[in-house]
């Protein structure tokens, strides 16, 4: 069973693998580093598990905190421009971002212009500074450094590291293993 921490996990899964999906899927990209930055927020927050409230908390302390996203700020905030809400909530649940921003890839539209009461995101530029506040979060020093060395991701089977994109996995979080009995034999 191939297993990951935190830190693996975010140079696997939100580095490396949605790096070649900006390539392949632009559109599809946006949903999972909207998710993504969220999931940034939880690893910097003082939360000792992953499973806390407070998903619009997390994102803003993302955006807030990681230097990569300095140059949102100028938009973020706006009530006109709710990322959580209209970019994150948006592809979400809906697959869409609402209204106010808009998406684009290559030479469609820059990135972070805006046009008719509308904000752009450009796919390769919004990857760059989301891959950057992913590089930052690994490299931070945070006061709960066992929830960055803890495994965070198992996945069954013969995988190893480079066959897990694509793969079915399960996600067994540390405190489960403690908690449960969890033990790999129960795979």
């Amino acid at each position: 069973m191939a297993e990951l921490n935190t830190k693996e996990f975010i140079q696997t899964f939100l580095i490396d693998d949605i790096g070649k999906m900006v390539e392949l899927f632009p559109y599809h990209s946006f949903m999972v580093m909207a998710t993504g930055i969220e999931f940034l927020g939880k690893c910097i927050s003082n939360d000792k598990t992953w499973n806390e409230e407070g998903s619009r908390a997390k994102f803003d302390m993302a955006f807030d905190q990681l230097k990569a996203f300095e140059k949102y700020k100028a938009y973020y905030g706006k009530e006109k421009y709710d990322f959580y809400g209209q970019l994150r909530c948006g592809m979400s649940h809906s697959f869409a971002p609402k209204l106010a921003i808009t998406l684009s890839s290559k030479a469609e539209e820059p990135h972070l212009t805006e046009k008719e009461g509308r904000l752009n995101l450009r796919c390769e530029d919004f990857y760059q500074d989301f891959k950057t506040a992913c590089e930052e979060v690994i490299t931070k020093e945070t006061s709960l450094q066992e929830k960055f060395r803890a495994k965070f991701l198992a996945v069954p089977g013969g995988a190893t590291l480079l066959q897990t994109s694509g793969t079915p996995f399960q996600y067994v979080p540390p405190s489960f293993k403690e908690d449960k009995g969890f033990s790999e034999s129960a795979q």
